[in-house]
């Protein structure tokens, strides 16, 4: 470089030079400076993000631990107010008898305090003090093999406050007290329940007692009643066809054959219940051709009705056909059902309609009687019920010919159903299946 001096149009001084040099930029501007500036700035970046999210896990760490601690003391709090509010004994223990905890429902079957089992063991807890080992080697091999599935027993346990039926579960815990297995056993009284089952089997006892004292007086009732009855019955019907000129006798012995003829056939109706309800009747298929059958029993209730001024009708909406039925029963049904409408009725006419729908019996009845209160209908099939009682009532009967229906129709798997209304008539109909 060449360095020289002017001044004021004076003549420049010497030319000065010097030897080569190089110009040096600061520092700070020198590029591994900046390299190590940016290289520091991301450091403290990286710094602070691990310090933001240590500070972040802490803080998600926290409010898991404050939740799971809050859910911990839920469940703890529900524990406890099932341990203590439960109508069962529970207690926690260890084999030998040592009680961890006992809830206040085992406490109250012993007239003990938790503390005083805790410190005097499972024995205190009965009046028997060699009870607890006599039990322990009972089920000593339950405990053994016991798994988390636990097993029941029932046991007579005498407490302090007196012997109890108590159905005794146990299960083993997953935790261990000082080594030991740690086991949970419910006490559940059963002394009601057994009480009640003896009652029921004292019941039981007694109705078998009633029920073969009622088959021995209905055996005695066919014999020592129906038979004598029958003999009656057939010397009246002697006696009017001997006397037949005898007006008046006449009369007197039709009475009599009437009354007997209601006696008897209360009698074979009540022996006809007891056989269905001791479920001791047998079901015999017949080919029949139905219309023509049900046709001839109706007969003797178009007879009677012509007597009483009613009109009994018959409608059959399907050609004759053959099916195989219980002829015993269906007449026993249709004779029930028409003859009642029969007894109810004081004028109009009895609609009688038969019909065969597929596979079943259609039979409907449709009166104009004096009907039936819907407070009588929910009790029309209890026996020995109507809905007229007293020695004054108006009909006669036993009121148990609809129960008997009721039960030949449920036999015969069939159905029965009944419309009425006070002063209006009745309408019944019955469905049986029918078999080819």
């Amino acid at each position: 470089m060449a360095i020289f001096a002017n001044f004021q149009g004076l003549p420049p001084s010497e030319t000065v030079y010097s030897s080569e040099f190089n110009i040096s930029y600061p520092f700070y501007f020198q590029p591994w400076f900046v390299l190590l500036v940016f290289l520091f700035l991301i450091g403290i970046g990286v710094v602070f993000n691990m310090i933001f999210r240590q500070y972040k896990n802490q803080l998600l760490l926290k409010r898991t631990i404050d939740r799971t601690t809050s859910q911990i003391k839920s469940r703890e709090d529900q524990f406890r107010n099932v341990w203590n509010s439960s109508q069962d004994g529970l207690m926690l223990s260890v084999i030998g008898g040592k009680v961890i905890a006992a809830n206040p429902a085992l406490c109250k079957l012993g007239n003990v305090s938790e503390e005083q089992l805790k410190e005097m063991g499972l024995t205190h807890l009965f009046s028997d003090s060699q009870y607890y080992s006599k039990v322990r080697d009972k089920i000593a091999g339950d405990l053994k093999v016991i798994g988390t599935e636990g097993f029941t027993i029932e046991l007579r346990m005498p407490f302090r406050t007196g012997e109890r039926d108590i159905e005794l579960f146990i299960t083993r815990m997953k935790e261990e007290i000082e080594g030991l297995p740690l086991y949970l056993t419910v006490f559940r009284d059963i002394t009601k329940d057994k009480t009640y089952e003896q009652g029921l089997k004292f019941a039981k006892e007694k109705a078998e007692e009633l029920s073969k004292l009622k088959s021995n007086i209905l055996s005695n009732m066919s014999h020592e009643v129906r038979t004598p009855l029958t003999g009656i019955l057939g010397s009246s019907e002697n006696i009017m066809e001997a006397r037949k000129q005898d007006m008046e006798l006449v009369g007197q012995m039709e009475i009599i054959r009437e009354s007997g003829e209601r006696l008897l056939k209360t009698i074979n109706n009540i022996m006809d219940l007891s056989l269905i309800e001791a479920d001791k009747i047998n079901i015999v298929l017949e080919n029949t051709n139905v219309n023509d059958f049900i046709s001839k029993i109706l007969i003797n209730h178009k007879s009677l009705g012509i007597k009483k001024g009613i009109l009994v009708t018959s409608k059959f909406l399907t050609k004759p056909f053959i099916a195989s039925v219980e002829r015993k029963y269906l007449e026993m049904i249709i004779n029930n059902i028409v003859g009642n409408s029969v007894k109810y009725s004081e004028k109009g006419i009895i609609q009688v309609l038969v019909q065969r729908e597929e596979d079943e019996l259609f039979f409907q009845v449709k009166d104009d009687g004096i009907g039936i209160s819907d407070t009588y209908l929910n009790r029309l099939f209890h026996p020995f019920e109507q809905e007229s009682e007293g020695l004054d009532r108006k009909f006669e009967g036993s009121g148990i010919g609809l129960a008997i229906t009721k039960h030949l129709v449920e036999i015969l798997c069939g159905q029965i159903k009944i419309e009425s209304e006070k002063g209006k008539g009745t309408t019944v109909t019955i469905t049986l299946p029918l078999k080819r």
